[in-house]
């Protein structure tokens, strides 16, 4: 009990210092150009980099699993977060430090996979994987004012991967220490991948998975066009809302998994889909800020815990060995849902922002009719006992 109790934690701090440092580059864009003099064209290499390494590992991590083991694993990952923040630290040539955030990129996707699969292989009353999102989510939010901080001192944007050395090196030591991390199965072959495809429950839950990245991408990326567009809200008021809105999706995170184990996977999918749903009803037909306030803040609340269910869901429904490849379809999905879908809506919110909010109708209308389909399958199961 002990140890797997400490192995959730380990696994929760891990993922605070890894979404730490792979939220530190963003709000250092700006600061990168200038400092190494590049153009807008070339700058905006740099996002798509990390998130192509990552994604290339959510694939060959599956493989990485197998020959590596979990902690081993682990150590790898963590390892090549600490080589990237060191490259990127004594960068002097935009290039060079292309090469370190590509190096991060593969150190990301590494490590998210690693402390998932680790998760998802621990005893069920351990998988908290909904707190396990909000540490993600909580890193991502502590990497705002750290990176404000180092802004407004004037200080090198690269001193702050200082901090991720360091922070890095001591998990680092504590995963050395670290012990009967979960055994998984040593023979994955790439057709455990295709056959884990196959399975229907797991299908049908990864396009959910793509769905809903592509749906909450975009809530974050157009809410504040949305508001000030047709709210009037100024720009000032703006990030206010939004930052109202993160504490709630944060919140809704940390209490999720007691939710998940009461209500059940399938049902809260269906009663968050409908209420995100209404959430999106009031803002497109309201006029009233109060309205809008309500409708974002609905929002929030409801898809908070949908991701975190449905990977839940996913792990727990396969044998074990199929969960280390469950865990790579997921990562694959989540990235193709972040690709795909943030540049499909972006050409429609282009065209017409309210039609961002009006396209994630249909995604959550897939959600839910997916899970409403197998809670039926499991109704019809239990009647036949």
């Amino acid at each position: 009990m002990k140890k797997n109790y400490t192995q959730m934690v380990m696994v929760f701090i891990g993922l605070f210092f890894v979404s730490s440092f792979s939220n530190t580059l963003a709000p250092f864009i700006t600061t990168i150009k200038s400092s190494y003099n590049v153009s807008s064209e070339l700058i905006a290499i740099l996002p798509s980099v990390v998130f192509i390494a990552a994604s290339i590992m959510n694939v060959l991590g599956f493989k990485l699993i197998s020959f590596l083991g979990l902690k081993k694993g682990l150590i790898v990952s963590i390892s090549t977060c600490i080589t990237s923040s060191i490259i990127i630290f004594f960068s002097k040539s935009f290039y060079i430090l292309l090469i370190g955030y590509f190096i991060s990129g593969l150190g990301i996707g590494m490590s998210y996979l690693f402390l998932s699969t680790i998760l998802s292989l621990l005893p069920k009353e351990y998988q908290k994987f909904s707190l396990f999102n909000a540490f993600f989510g909580l890193g991502g939010i502590l990497s705002l004012p750290i990176a404000r901080l180092i802004i407004l001192n004037h200080v090198p944007f690269n001193y702050t991967y200082l901090i991720h050395i360091t922070t890095l090196s001591i998990y680092l030591i504590f995963v050395f220490k670290l012990e009967n991390t979960p055994k998984v199965n040593s023979k994955f072959a790439w057709s455990d991948f295709g056959s884990v495809l196959k399975n229907p429950l797991v299908l049908y839950f990864a396009f959910a998975i793509f769905f809903y990245v592509g749906a909450e991408t975009s809530t974050t990326n157009w809410t504040g066009s949305f508001l000030e567009r047709y709210y009037g809200i100024s720009t000032a008021e703006v990030p206010n809302i939004l930052l109202g809105f993160w504490i709630l999706f944060t919140t809704g995170r940390v209490f999720g998994d007691s939710f998940i184990n009461k209500i059940g996977h399938l049902k809260l999918l269906i009663i968050s889909s409908f209420g995100a749903v209404c959430g999106i009803a009031i803002i497109l037909t309201g006029s009233l800020k109060i309205q809008a306030f309500i409708g974002i803040a609905l929002i929030g609340i409801m898809i908070s815990i949908m991701y975190p269910a449905i990977q839940s869901y996913m792990v727990q429904s396969v044998s074990i060995d199929d969960v280390p490849a469950t865990s790579a379809m997921i990562g694959v999905f989540n990235s193709l849902g972040s690709m795909i879908l943030t540049y499909v809506i972006g050409i429609c919110g282009n065209i017409k922002v309210s039609y961002v909010f009006i396209i994630q109708i249909f995604f959550y209308a897939y959600i839910a009719f997916v899970s409403s389909k197998f809670l039926i399958k499991h109704y019809n199961k239990e009647n036949q006992r």
